[in-house]
């Protein structure tokens, strides 16, 4: 008898073990504690940074509120796969699977990023590639920060950096940062910083580090804006008066 109340003892210890182990996988979220990022939060759990946000939206990742409460995704890539869906773009792809643009692009080197076709089946690459941001990338997007937005909050240098992208994924635009940064219209610089040279000057760690947010983990605080501009600076007649505006953040203004 006392045999049967160990035995049964010790099963119910197993499943106890085994409940709480699958439980942690299973959970549905954590509450966010001191210290704790999103990056942190997705190398725990293993789970991407951009599912994490997308499963987050009302959430800022520069900004965690400690006790609040982060939902986990409830669906990834089946087998490294996915489908494109109709207003789908690499960036966008990008974000939700929180991998870096360039590994999903390497990944999938006969895709046309600028015209995704819907139906098309993309290779998702490793949650873990998505700090394989190419050296250039990094170099450029934190040089064009740094020019344009030297001494701004960290905020709006990553909002910098999200128009370029933006325009990168745009077919009305090059496909590349470095396309992005030096394009000329009708003979004009895009960036005002490319003719006065300061586009070559050394980037502080702020603007390496808003880059950073960018290229690996995909913030994104001005969805749709193609263009910034400083009220201070920019004459009353100029037509970015007219774009329709996404926020102001520091001294900029992020338009459509």
């Amino acid at each position: 008898m006392r045999f049967k109340k160990i035995l049964f003892s010790t099963l119910i210890a197993s499943l106890v073990s085994l409940t709480g182990f699958t439980a942690a996988f299973a959970a549905s979220g954590v509450t966010i504690k001191s210290g704790d990022t999103l990056w942190k939060i997705s190398q725990k759990y293993n789970i991407s940074v951009g599912s994490l946000e997308k499963a987050n939206p009302s959430i800022n990742p520069g900004n965690l509120q400690i006790g609040s409460w982060i939902n986990f995704p409830s669906s990834t890539a089946s087998k490294g796969k996915y489908t494109v869906q109709n207003g789908d773009t690499m960036w966008k792809i990008s974000r939700h699977f929180g991998v870096s643009l360039s590994s999903l692009m390497a990944k999938n080197p006969s895709v046309h990023a600028n015209n995704l076709i819907p139906g098309t089946v993309l290779n998702i690459p490793s949650a873990n590639s998505s700090s394989n941001v190419s050296s250039q990338d990094l170099y450029w997007m934190s040089h064009l920060i740094h020019a344009e937005a030297s001494g701004e909050p960290l905020k709006a240098q990553i909002a910098v950096g999200d128009v370029v992208m933006h325009r990168v994924h745009s077919s009305q635009f090059p496909n590349s940062i470095y396309g992005v940064i030096f394009q000329k219209i009708n003979g004009y610089s895009q960036f005002s910083v490319v003719p006065q040279g300061t586009i070559y000057n050394q980037p502080s760690a702020k603007s390496i580090q808003a880059a950073k947010d960018v290229l690996e983990y995909h913030y994104d605080y001005v969805p749709g804006a193609y263009v910034f501009f400083t009220p201070s600076k920019t004459p009353s007649g100029s037509w970015v008066w007219n774009q329709p505006r996404v926020a102001s953040i520091g001294d900029f203004i992020f338009a459509k």
